[in-house]
C-alpha cells in the first residue's frame, strides 16, 4: 500500500483521520450474526462488498497487515460484520478504499488504535541458494492489477500469481491457512525488487500422508525461496479501545 506523507499516515494509523483524508460516499456497517459460514471479500470499481467477516481480520485488512499483527480484545475474531460502501469514484484504487475502511471503523466503532513496532517470532522469507526460480514481470500501475488466485492441481493446492512482489507473497503467505503454524507472520527478507510471475504448488498438512511437496519444500523446490523462523521488529496495530457494536447506519 503506498504511504501517504508522514503527518497523514501518524493520524491514520492512530484511528485519527485528518480532513484531507478521503472517505466513503456511503458506507453500511452492520454486525452479521448468521454464524460461521460462506465469507467474502471484494474491493473493486470504488466498491467494498464484504460478507461475514470477523473483524480483526477486516481490521488487518483495511492496513494491509497480517491477521496476527492485529493485537486487540479476543472479542476480534467472534464479531462479524458486513460492509457494503462505495467511493465517490468507480477509479478509486484499493489502497484508498482500504484507507476508507479505516475511517468507518473509527466513525462507526470508536476505534482508537495505534502502530508500533515489536520484537516478534516470524517466517523470513528469503532467496535460496542463488538466483530466484521466477519470472521478472512489468510492476501493475494499481495494486489490483497484480493477481494471486487457486489454479488446477495434482497434489492439493495450486496457486498462480501474476505481477506480484515479494511484499506481497509474504503477506498472502501471512493470512492462509493449511500449512505450519498457520498464523505466523510472514515477514519478506528476499532483497527482491520489483514484480514477478510464478506458480507454485504443495500438499497441504491435511494430506500429509500421501505424499508431495509441503509449502516449505514447494517454496524452494518451484521458487528458490525459503521460510526459516527469526525474530524481528515488526509494526503490530494496537487497539487501545474500540465498541463491540457499531453505531446504526
Amino acid at each position: 500500500m503506498r504511504l501517504f506523507l508522514a503527518g497523514i499516515l501518524a493520524a491514520n494509523l492512530c484511528g485519527q483521520t485528518p480532513p484531507s483524508t478521503p472517505a466513503f460516499e456511503v458506507a453500511d456497517l452492520r454486525l452479521n450474526m448468521s454464524g460461521t459460514g460462506p465469507q467474502s471479500v471484494v474491493l473493486a470499481d470504488g466498491r467494498v462488498i464484504i460478507r461475514n467477516v470477523a473483524l480483526r481480520p477486516l481490521i488487518a485488512a483495511a492496513w494491509t497487515l497480517p491477521a496476527a499483527a492485529v493485537k486487540g480484545p479476543d472479542w476480534l475474531d467472534d464479531v462479524r460484520v458486513d460492509l457494503v460502501a462505495k467511493a465517490e469514484s468507480p477509479q478509486t484504487p484499493e489502497a484508498e478504499l482500504r484507507v476508507m475502511m479505516r475511517a468507518v471503523f473509527r466513525d462507526r466503532m470508536k476505534m482508537v488504535a495505534r502502530i508500533e513496532e515489536r520484537r516478534e517470532s516470524v517466517w523470513a522469507l528469503s532467496v535460496w541458494k542463488g538466483q530466484p526460480k521466477m519470472r521478472a514481470a512489468e510492476m501493475p500501475a494499481k495494486a489490483e492489477d497484480a493477481k494471486c488466485g487457486p489454479g488446477d492441481s495434482t497434489t492439493g493446492i495450486r496457486m498462480v500469481c501474476t505481477r506480484e512482489t515479494m511484499t506481497s507473497l509474504a503477506r498472502i503467505l501471512s493470512q492462509m491457512g493449511g500449512w505450519e503454524p498457520a498464523g505466523k507472520r510472514v515477514v519478506d527478507q528476499t532483497g527482491l525488487v520489483g514484480a514477478w510471475d510464478f506458480s507454485i504448488e504443495w500438499t497441504p498438512l491435511s494430506q500429509a500422508d500421501d505424499g508431495g511437496l509441503d509449502l516449505f519444500g514447494a517454496l524452494q523446490a518451484q521458487l528458490g525461496l525459503r521460510l526459516e523462523s527469526n525474530q524481528v521488529a515488526v509494526p503490530v496495530l494496537v487497539i487501545d479501545s474500540m465498541d463491540r457494536t457499531p453505531t446504526d447506519n
